[in-house]
Parts: structure tokens; sequence; C-alpha cells
């Protein structure tokens, strides 16, 4: 009979099975049933018995979950979503410091917050917006392009500035590449060059097709020429991209 068993019988038989043997007294009449029951399914005597007593197999007695809760609900990261969106896809700690001055605005748009829910966007960490909003980043599923290996000559002649900028000019800004490629990143598409000014907000955009160091630099150097003040400084990451750049620049 066990082998004809489908998991689903054996479940429900396991459930009532566990039923009698609780109301089953004394040792000798669950003895009996676990006879009974080692005779239907074939378990070994000991593993039916943890079976009974829910130490093993489905619905076991203090079996949790394993892994962090969700701290924030779907109404937090939709509003968290709908604002990084339009804000150009920040990262998690320049988004932080955005999302009290943008607030207003979704809610003149979208409608007035619960307490609790504007509550918890305005507490929410940097730490946790990178992790909320990862598998919405495109590409994160379909990276079969690997960004060209960093020149190591390069990187020593381009100086590093690791502490927060506090601006009070401009001249300091951001930049990041977007791709254009509806999620698939297996053939060439267009890519966006964004810098924006940390300072006056003052930004520019141009595009390139893929994400090669000359296209990127050409895009570069086009916005450049157009800055309405002196280029002081550039945050980005490390790409390959844009380390011929600032080789130049430093130097």
């Amino acid at each position: 009979m066990a082998k004809t068993m489908s998991q689903t019988t054996r479940n429900e038989y396991l459930e009532k099975m566990r039923e009698r043997y609780q109301r089953r007294p004394g040792k000798a009449a669950r003895s009996s049933l676990l006879d009974e029951f080692c005779a239907v399914t074939g378990h070994e005597r000991k593993y039916a018995n943890k079976l009974l007593r829910r130490q093993r197999g489905p619905g076991r007695a203090g079996s949790k979950k394993r892994g962090v809760g969700k701290t924030y609900g779907d109404e937090v990261t939709g509003v968290l979503f709908e604002i990084w969106k339009h804000a150009e896809q920040p990262c998690g700690k320049r988004l932080v410091p955005m999302l009290r001055d943008w607030l207003p605005f979704y809610e003149k748009h979208y409608g007035e917050l619960k307490p609790n829910t504007r509550a918890g966007v305005l507490a929410i960490s940097a730490a946790q917006i990178d992790r909320i909003l990862a598998p919405k980043k495109v590409g994160v599923a379909l990276r079969r392009r690997r960004t060209p290996k960093a020149n190591a000559a390069l990187k020593k002649l381009i100086p590093i500035r690791a502490e927060s900028w506090n601006v009070s000019a401009p001249g300091w800004t951001e930049a990041d590449t977007v791709a254009h490629c509806g999620g698939d990143m297996s053939e060439s598409f267009i890519w966006s060059l964004t810098v924006t000014d940390i300072f006056s907000g003052w930004t520019e955009v141009r595009s390139s097709w893929n994400r090669g160091q000359h296209s990127v630099c050409k895009a570069f150097e086009a916005i450049e020429a157009q800055l309405p003040f002196e280029l002081l400084g550039v945050d980005t990451d490390n790409g390959g991209e844009f380390l011929r750049r600032f080789a130049v620049l430093s130097g």
C-alpha cells in the first residue's frame, strides 16, 4: 500500500494517525498504533514514531520559516519605487535624504499617505533601499555582459575621494549610465549618460551606442562642453567606460 499512496494521501493519513496517536492512552496502545502505521507506510519504526510526535515531516512542531522577515509592506515599497524611478534611480545613500523633499510631491499626485506608511518611508535605511530595489533594476537576471575590466595603470592616475561631498558650489557632479534594453542585455542597444551637478541640480544627458569607453567618453566630453561651470569632480562607479576620461582630467 505504501508504494501506491500519493504524497497527498500520505500526508492526510499521517494527520489522521497523529490524531489517533494523541488520543491513545498508555504505552501499549500507542505501540500497537505505531505497528499499524509502520505496516501501512513502510517507515522504519523510530522514524515513524518521530512523524507521529510531529518531530519530523509536514506540520512538525516548532518549524518556522527561516530568513529575515519582511520589515516593510507593499505600500511603503510601492512609494519608494515610484520616487526612486522618477528621481532617475539613485543609489540608497542618495535617495534617503531626497525622500523627505519628494514625499509632498508624491502625495500631491497620488493622494495623502497613511501616517504609518509615511513613517515607514522616512525610516528606511540606505541599505534596505538597495536591497528592496535590487530586483527592480534593469538586467538583474540577465547579466550576460560583463563590464570591461578596468586598466590598473589608469586607476593609479585617478585621485580617489572617499568622503561624502558636502558641497557649497557647483562643479561636483554625479554620473551614471542607464541601459535602454527592455530587460534584454544580450544585444547592442542605446545607453544614456546622465551627469547631475550635486549643488545646483543641473543635469545633462547624452546617448551612447553600447557602453564602450570611446562612445561614453565622447558623450562625457559633449556634456562637459555644455556645463556653465568648471567641472571639479565626478562621482561614479568604477566602470571602465569612465576611467580613460578621469585619467585625462586628473592629468
